[in-house]
């Protein structure tokens, strides 16, 4: 029990030095100030990597908190702040649609689910807040990359397909250019079967100024998506839309 004490204290102390520097940080720097076993420290941020809730840049060594963890305590707060709102659409949007709708945001090379709000009737997917998912081969992930280069986008993945593991489906550069160019144009992006047989999605970009774009989606069957596909694209970007203007606003 001590040990799971002692664990539980440490990454509090981990995410209060990042509050108080407000940077990425290196593992060197973290032990610094924490003053405990490199190891330790170690350990505990390829856990917190794992459970979403920090990304590490492996080309600076760095690692900082995702936005997952802002939303996390979000509900408890029950304030007006952009959080909150993003929280209030995206329940008013379930409830128009009657679909699942998710949130999400870059880490690394891929898209972490940040939110997902569902009715009861709503037909259940295998997924939850802080999975990940490759950028380039999820709904949310393709309008993420609709606002890099096509240079970046195609280093992306090829960064991904080089680090795949036995089994995983390689996507073509080509293949992933045509769907962000096309995204780019449409301003919204609907997927069938692409990360999951059956599933799909109808996903567009979510601003928010003080952290940069989400991507913000509603997820459903591909028979749903397919049959409700005017309806569902009309909703999302008619609130979104309305999101961004009152966004722009403050």
């Amino acid at each position: 029990m001590g040990d799971v004490v002692k664990s539980a204290e440490r990454v509090l102390a981990i995410f209060e030095v990042f509050e108080a520097e407000r940077r990425p940080l290196r593992i060197s720097e973290l032990v610094s100030r924490l003053e405990i076993p490199q190891s330790s420290t170690s350990t505990l941020m390829k856990t917190l990597v794992a459970r979403g809730l920090v990304e590490f840049d492996p080309e600076h060594r760095t690692f900082k908190p995702t936005v997952r963890l802002a939303f996390l305590g979000n509900w408890v707060v029950g304030s007006t702040d952009g959080l909150a709102q993003i929280q209030s659409l995206a329940h008013r949007l379930s409830i128009e649609t009657g679909e699942m709708v998710i949130v999400g945001s870059q880490n690394g090379l891929c898209v972490q689910y940040l939110s997902l709000v569902t009715q009861k009737n709503t037909p259940q997917a295998r997924l939850r807040p802080g999975l990940c998912r490759p950028l380039h081969r999820a709904g949310l992930g393709i309008m993420l990359l609709t606002q890099k280069p096509d240079n970046e986008v195609a280093r992306i993945v090829r960064r991904y397909n080089a680090e795949a593991e036995e089994g995983e489906v390689i996507v073509p550069e080509t293949e992933v250019l045509a769907l962000v160019r096309e995204a780019r144009v449409k301003g919204y992006c609907q997927t069938a079967n692409l990360v999951s047989r059956g599933g799909g999605t109808i996903a567009t970009l979510l601003p928010w100024p003080t952290v940069g774009p989400l991507a913000i989606g509603l997820g459903a069957t591909v028979d749903r998506l397919s049959a409700r596909s005017d309806f569902l694209r009309q909703t999302l970007l008619r609130e979104v839309s309305g999101f961004g203007a009152m966004a722009a606003a403050e």
